[in-house]
C-alpha cells in the first residue's frame, strides 16, 4: 500500500517491529483503527512523513532540540496537530535496526507500568508496549506538549501579522517615524 495514503488517513504511531520472513518492517497505526506493515524503515517512514507535510526534519530536531535543550530523541512537530514523541519499542537484533518509535501526543489515553514495563495506550484502544520508563514517558509527552505551545505560539504570531495594514496602520507607523526622527535630531 502507498505510504503517502496511509499518512492521509491520519497516523497516531509508527513503530519498527520484526516481522517474520520479511525481517525489519514498520508498523504504522492510524485513526481510523487500522494497523499497516510496511517494508520500510523507520527512518524512511520519517523521510516521507517530511516529505509529505512539506517539513525540514534536521531544521526541526535542532529547533526545538535547542528549546528543550535536547540533543537527541526531540519531538517531532509535522504540524499543530500532529507532534510525535520517541519511545523505545524493541531491542535491535542488526546494527542498522532502529529501537525508537514515535506516537502522537494527541492519541496518548493513558501511560501505564505493569509487571514493570510500560504500555501506552492510544485512543483507539491499542496498547503499545514501551522499553522506557514511565518516567522518561512522561518526559517525552511534557516535551512534546512544550514543542506543541511553541508551534501555537508560532502560528498566533503569524496570522496576528499576516493581515493587510490599514490606514491607521500606516498613520500610526509614520507617527512613530517621526517620533524618532525628533529624537535623532
Amino acid at each position: 500500500m502507498d505510504i503517502e495514503k496511509i499518512i492521509s488517513e491520519g497516523i497516531i504511531a509508527f513503530v519498527p517491529v520484526y516481522v517474520s520472513m520479511q525481517g525489519n518492517c514498520s508498523m504504522l497505526i492510524t485513526l481510523q483503527g487500522g494497523s499497516y506493515y510496511v517494508d520500510r524503515t523507520i527512518r524512511t517512514i520519517l523521510k516521507q512523513m517530511t516529505k509529505y507535510f512539506l517539513v525540514d526534519l534536521n531544521h526541526i530536531k535542532s529547533y526545538y532540540g535547542n528549546f528543550l535543550n535536547v540533543k537527541n530523541l526531540t519531538p517531532i512537530p509535522f504540524d499543530k496537530d500532529n507532534i510525535f514523541i520517541p519511545v523505545k519499542v524493541r531491542r535491535p537484533i542488526a546494527k542498522n535496526d532502529g529501537s525508537i518509535g514515535y506516537i502522537n501526543i494527541a492519541y496518548i489515553k493513558k501511560v501505564s507500568q505493569i509487571n514493570g514495563k510500560t504500555k501506552i495506550l492510544l485512543t483507539n484502544r491499542y496498547a503499545i508496549d514501551c522499553l522506557n520508563s514511565m518516567e522518561t514517558v512522561n518526559k517525552h509527552i511534557k516535551n512534546g506538549n512544550i514543542v506543541k505551545r511553541l508551534m501555537e505560539e508560532r502560528n498566533y504570531l503569524y496570522e496576528e501579522y499576516n493581515r493587510p495594514a490599514t490606514k491607521a496602520d500606516v498613520v500610526m507607523i509614520i507617527n512613530e517615524l517621526l517620533k524618532i526622527k525628533e529624537t535623532i535630531k
